[in-house]
């Protein structure tokens, strides 16, 4: 019995224990629970109550950065009043694209900006054209860029006329710069300005100080920048209105000295953008190293011979190889003769140049020579034979006697001279005028034919006037005539057919001029050569003539002048 009791006493205690520690499980928690709840709840709201307060600094220190910025984006701001913003600044954009970057043919215009609901700026928008080289547009661009403005090149087009070189580019772009209502006013100018007051001034080795009519707005602080017209300069120094200054080194890098500066031209400030206080023209340099605006080159890759391919003894030839149609800003070509050269020939493969010079041992003849051309813009080298001749001495052309003419006042005068080459193709004979040709006459350098109309100032009397024709040869032979065209009244009408008689059995017309008194006799086969008139005698019959000229007939009867000839259907 005693056992049975210890053991039921110890299941009690055992039963006890375990219900104690069930207990401590389920009440300590919630004591604990009840003593801290207090304390995490405070927390969590002391932590909400910081993200709020972070937040709210943050957006804070937004809004004061956003404040900073709108602050010094109306320091940049252009005058306030819309219509003199947009008149100032169209003023210093034409300025600037004139007098410094050297435009030609500019036009600045206002364009129109959308008009809403009220903002917190308004913009002034301008269309700029010009033609300017490329280098001139850098020049634009980085003097723009650099002004301490609210603006920007929104749209920029430019067209190049030519495939290759430096040409004037069509220049079209589109500017935009802000003007915030609130914005202080700027004044009379985008930028302040002054004059200079000395009558000359220029830049030396002992340089003197620039005097400026005023200097009021412009920085008490050196050194600023200055531009006056196309220069720009550094005053390094002030002492009322005498400035000690230099060439901006941006100006200097690009423009020569001595400079000279005269009285009344404008001094404007430059004030400089913080984002280009360290930038120099020289970081827009690239873009002048391989004009991209210039026309692409089609390509149709050809190898050309410049130059005469014949030459006679005694002379020389000198010949020129170009290869074009394909991109030669990649590399430029180089060249190859290939054949039997002859004694005193010499080729550049630089510059695609042949010189030849034959001495008295070379045949006559043809030579055969094969030249290639290569370059990285092509896909494979260029190949062209070459044939050159080497000919006798060279014979000159003959021109055929030409005799006097006359030519009316105010009347147009024509003649075809003619020549004759025993060793050229007459096509390729090309005729000029030489010594002192009267004024307005010219010549067809194929045809021959000579035009000239006597002013009705000319002083009537002879004028000598002297054709030369040359041939093909190398060195080309040249011949040459001098005749004599008398200027006068229209002799035409003063000369008659006055008879028409038969002598030995041959008949012959008079022709009288009866303003000069001179009679002039003519028979069938002969040529009729007066006045204006140059015509072959076809048919002399009783009462009438009938001239062949122009592969027409013409007929004057008995009693008429020449100026009464009837053409003949």
């Amino acid at each position: 019995m005693t056992n049975l009791s210890n053991l039921q006493h110890r299941e009690r205690l055992l039963i006890g224990g375990f219900a104690g520690v069930i207990g401590a499980f389920v009440i300590v928690p919630w004591l604990w629970s009840w003593f801290t709840g207090p304390i995490d709840n405070a927390q969590a709201a002391l932590d909400l109550a910081s993200g709020k307060l972070t937040k709210a600094q943050d957006d804070l220190i937004g809004t004061r950065k956003k404040q900073a910025s709108l602050k010094t984006w109306k320091s940049r701001s252009l005058s306030p009043q819309i219509q003199e913003a947009g008149r100032q600044y169209q003023q210093w954009i034409t300025d600037l694209a004139e007098e410094s970057a050297q435009f030609s043919q500019l036009q600045v215009t206002a364009e129109p900006s959308p008009s809403g609901k009220k903002s917190v700026f308004n913009s002034v928008k301008l269309r700029v054209k010009a033609e300017a080289t490329l280098a001139q547009v850098r020049l634009f661009l980085f003097r723009f860029s650099q002004a301490d403005l609210m603006h920007a090149v929104t749209s920029l087009s430019l067209e190049s006329p030519a495939t290759s070189g430096n040409p004037l580019l069509s220049v079209n772009m589109q500017i935009e710069a802000l003007s915030f209502p609130d914005a202080a006013p700027r004044g009379p100018t985008v930028f302040t300005r002054t004059k200079v007051a000395e009558k000359k001034w220029k830049s030396g080795a002992e340089q003197l100080p620039l005097q400026v009519q005023s200097n009021e707005k412009f920085p008490a602080k050196t050194p600023f920048i200055v531009r006056i017209g196309k220069h720009y300069f550094d005053v390094v120094d002030r002492d009322g209105l005498k400035w000690a200054i230099k060439p901006e080194a941006n100006f200097a890098a690009t423009s020569p000295s001595p400079i000279e500066l005269v009285e009344d031209q404008t001094v404007e400030l430059v004030q400089i953008h913080p984002d280009f206080a360290n930038r120099t023209l020289a970081d827009f340099d690239p873009i002048l190293k391989q004009n991209l605006f210039l026309k692409p080159v089609p390509y149709a890759p050809k190898l050309d011979f410049s130059g005469p391919t014949s030459v006679s003894l005694g002379g020389s030839l000198n010949l020129t190889c170009q290869a074009s149609g394909f991109d030669l800003s990649i590399g430029a070509p180089s060249f190859s003769l290939f054949g039997e050269q002859p004694k005193g020939m010499s080729f550049d493969a630089g510059t695609g140049k042949l010189t030849w010079k034959p001495d008295n041992e070379q045949p006559l003849g043809d030579i055969n020579l094969k030249v290639t051309a290569n370059a990285p813009g092509l896909k494979e080298p260029l190949t062209k034979p070459l044939t050159l001749s080497l000919k006798q001495t060279n014979k000159s052309p003959t021109i055929e006697r030409i005799g006097d003419r006359h030519a009316v006042l105010g009347k147009e005068f024509k003649l075809t001279i003619k020549a004759t080459d025993e060793d050229s193709d007459l096509k390729s004979l090309k005729f000029s005028l030489g010594g002192s040709a009267p004024a307005g006459a010219k010549i067809d350098a194929t045809s021959g034919e000579l035009t000239w109309t006597p002013a009705d100032a000319t002083i009537p009397g002879p004028v000598k006037v002297t054709v030369q024709v040359a041939d093909n040869g190398n060195p080309p032979a040249t011949a040459s005539q001098e005749f004599t065209i008398n200027v006068g009244d229209d002799l035409a009408q003063f000369t008659e057919l006055t008879s028409i008689i038969e002598v030995d059995g041959r008949r012959e017309f008079w022709l009288s001029d009866k303003s000069t008194n001179k009679l002039l006799k003519l028979h069938e086969g002969e040529t009729l050569k007066y006045a204006d008139i140059e015509a072959k005698v076809a048919r002399i019959d009783r009462r009438f003539v009938l001239l062949e000229k122009e592969d027409a007939q013409w007929r004057l009867n008995l009693g008429e002048n020449l100026k009464s000839l009837k053409k003949l259907e």
